[in-house]
């Protein structure tokens, strides 16, 4: 019974002992190994990103400043035009209706007026015969208080009819410019990028002047970004920014900023603030409300000795030097040395840094296990362009 006792003992033990080191290789096997990384170069750029829309640099929008009805409009959406062409008509009878009652008010007031005037020369000669005669003695002092107090009211007659033609004159004018109106020009040379209105619709200008059509001159857009005030402060007059469209991903149209503009709108919590910049437009490539990628370049590299930022210690991605592992071959490829080296640091974008010292291309820098796990996960660093 013992025997069998100390049999069933050992078994217990080495089954015991075989999975421990059984456990231990398997750990020591699925260890992720450390990975190199053979050093290239690259184009790298530490930007700002953020969505913007395209508008013209310069437009009006035409409004109508008397109401009435559209009798006729002269263009159509995209039409071109010139400074000064004719581009609506308003129906005019109602406005030169009342140009007409003006201009019989005013011819009835100076007719009225040279009654008037006629009037006051009898009255002054009266008044001038009654008081001569009543200096004379012969003409009482009744009939020349009489003669003067009609000369005075014949004076302040002609004054009166005088005001009302001045006010009938002034009348008649803003009649007359309101006629005006009902012709609508262009107010600038360009291109009808909206309209509002069609022809036989009535407008209604006794509160607001109704627009009609926005004219534009597409060959200067203004990109209007909205950036986002963690970023705003990254943002400075000058910077070098460049933009892509929805429809051109591939093609980059560089600029510089312009202006900072203090007003901010509100999006899910998040404040928003305008950044704009002009782009030339001679092709008329970019039209209005397009949808913008923009990018402000903060640094930039060409061409420069790159590692992944995952292979940086956490602590150091933000400093100026640090210190790596390279791996060496040496007898042909069949032995390896490992050296440190210690490297400084330029441009940082999200995934890359640049390597301005301590590093040549085709250096293989030795990666910390985690650090090959993450650099693996991430994209490789873009090529140069």
């Amino acid at each position: 019974m013992k025997r069998k006792h100390y049999i069933i003992t050992g078994l217990v033990l080495a089954a015991a002992v075989g999975l421990y080191f059984g456990i231990y290789y398997q750990a020591k096997a699925d260890a992720p190994a450390a990975a190199l990384y053979t050093v290239q170069r690259a184009d790298l750029e530490d930007v700002v990103t953020s969505l913007g829309k395209l508008e013209p640099a310069t437009y009006v929008d035409v409004g109508a400043q008397v109401s009435g009805q559209i009798q006729s409009l002269k263009v159509v959406l995209g039409s071109h035009v010139a400074k000064g062409e004719l581009v609506a008509e308003i129906d005019p009878r109602t406005h030169l209706a009342k140009v007409e009652a003006d201009k019989a008010t005013l011819a009835n007031l100076q007719a009225t007026l040279a009654e008037r005037r006629a009037n006051l020369a009898q009255a002054e000669r009266n008044y001038k015969r009654d008081a001569s005669l009543r200096k004379q003695n012969a003409a009482s002092e009744l009939a020349a208080q009489t003669s003067e107090t009609e000369f005075k009211v014949a004076q302040a007659q002609v004054k009166a009819v005088e005001a009302q033609i001045d006010q009938a004159r002034a009348t008649l004018a803003s009649n007359e410019l309101n006629l005006s109106y009902t012709k609508i020009y262009a107010p600038i040379s360009g291109t009808v990028v909206t309209l509002d209105v069609k022809e036989g619709q009535t407008l209604n200008a006794n509160q607001t002047a109704p627009q009609l059509m926005r004219i534009a001159v597409l060959d200067t857009m203004t990109v209007w970004a909205s950036v986002s005030e963690a970023d705003i402060g990254k943002i400075t007059n000058g910077m070098d920014v460049y933009f892509t469209t929805v429809g051109d991903t591939d093609t980059r149209y560089y600029a510089k900023v312009q202006q900072l503009l203090p007003s901010y709108k509100e999006e899910n919590d998040v404040i928003l603030y305008d950044v704009t910049f002009d782009v030339g437009n001679p092709e008329q490539v970019f039209l209005p409300a397009m949808n913008t990628q923009v990018f402000f370049v903060r640094s930039q590299a060409q061409g420069v000795l790159a590692l992944p930022i995952q292979i940086l210690p956490a602590e150091k991605r933000d400093a100026k030097k640090t210190v790596v592992t390279v791996v060496r071959s040496e007898n042909g490829g069949k032995a390896k040395r490992e050296e440190t080296r210690e490297i400084t640091l330029g441009v940082r974008t999200r995934t890359a840094v640049e390597v301005t010292g301590g590093l040549v291309e085709g250096d293989v820098v030795k990666v910390a296990p985690q650090a090959a796990k993450a650099t693996a996960m991430r994209p490789p660093m873009g090529p140069r362009l």
